[in-house]
């Protein structure tokens, strides 16, 4: 059953995906709260899992991880009881910064980041390709980023008042 929210959790979520080092203070008077009953709903938020946590979101590209790299993973046929293998050891890797499984023709989809060419490269030769019962991988790099958001389609969220 999906935790039902109302309009004023769902005021509270979208302004703190955008900027969640917001005072409780200013959130509470933004949401037509006063501090206390803002900072309530916030924890009841937490306690549901609804808001996982609090980052910062850092630029990559001022940190020189400029190359983002979309692999697909396809795990051989006979090692399908592999997977939860692969996945805790894909976990391990930083510069793997999202996995999912994915249909189709391939069982993975992984987002590297990383410097540069040579770096993945390195990547690809000792860690991902040394991990059992992989048949095939394939990379494609992103050559531009059009559209990057943390942020959640709130709007399409019901809530217990709508």
């Amino acid at each position: 059953m999906l935790p039902k929210i109302d309009n004023t959790d769902k005021k509270i979520l979208k302004i703190l995906q955008s900027d969640s080092d917001i005072s409780n203070a200013e959130l509470a008077d933004k949401v037509g709260l006063s501090p206390a009953p803002c900072w309530r709903r916030i924890k009841r938020l937490e306690e549901k899992g609804i808001i996982k946590r609090r980052v910062a979101i850092i630029d990559s590209d001022s940190l020189g991880l400029e190359i983002v790299v979309f692999t697909t993973v396809k795990i051989s046929a006979q090692a399908q009881h592999g997977l939860e293998d692969f996945e805790r050891r894909v976990s391990r890797f930083d510069e793997i910064t999202e996995c999912y499984t994915v249909s189709g023709g391939m069982d993975y989809i992984l987002r590297v980041v990383t410097t540069d060419m040579r770096a993945y490269e390195r990547f690809l030769r000792d860690h991902l390709l040394q991990i059992p019962n992989i048949a095939e991988v394939h990379s494609r790099f992103a050559v531009s980023q059009v559209k990057y958001t943390t942020g959640l389609p709130l709007d399409l969220v019901e809530t217990k008042d709508s």
